[in-house]
């Protein structure tokens, strides 16, 4: 499959792209990486509760193996399965930046918040039963994840169209973009 072939150049192409680079322009990679090209890549994936798959368009991806599994394909140094395994939070605690995080009961206090940092930022978000990443692009804020919903699978939603960020009850927010130490080290 050329995709497949795609991808992996993709992947390989990244540890180029990052090589002896500012934080900052490391910062505007990886938001591109996340905003921009892996939802070339990724989008149509099929969800399930039990997916693992590496590859996308082939087998099924979980919320939480999609987050883990692409920043772990993009070269972050993870516990990959441990933390596609645990609720959202402790992948929150451990790969963002601690004064970022937030918690929030409504998603309008949420959407406030990401209005109110930098504009082009990646961020994981927990939900209730659900997690996924959050990207800002000027002055549109996606949510990009493997929505179980109706099995959609992956997608690439404005925050307000949102089926699953909507019905809600619970937001825990964490900004990737603003860990130095993760970049950095990336």
């Amino acid at each position: 499959n050329t995709d497949t072939v795609h991808y992996l150049q993709f992947k390989e192409n990244i540890t180029v792209l990052k090589k002896n680079k500012s934080v900052t322009t490391k910062k505007k990679l990886f938001n591109n990486l996340i905003s921009n090209e892996i939802p070339k890549y990724w989008i149509g994936t099929k969800w399930d509760f039990n997916g693992v798959t590496r590859i996308p368009q082939k087998g099924a991806i979980a919320c939480g193996y999609f987050i883990t599994n692409i920043l772990d394909d993009l070269g972050f140094k993870i516990k990959r399965i441990y933390y596609a395994q645990q609720v959202s939070s402790t992948m929150i605690k451990e790969l963002c930046d601690l004064k970022s995080i937030k918690r929030y009961s409504k998603i309008d206090p949420l959407e406030q918040y990401i209005k109110s940092r930098s504009k082009n930022e990646v961020y994981i978000v927990g939900l209730d039963f659900h997690t996924g990443f959050i990207v800002r692009e000027e002055e549109n804020i996606y949510f990009l994840h493997s929505n179980y919903i109706n099995n959609k699978g992956v997608v690439k939603e404005l925050i307000n169209n949102s089926e699953a960020l909507n019905n809600s009850k619970s937001f825990m927010i964490g900004s990737l973009s603003s860990n130095d130490a993760l970049i950095e080290n990336w």
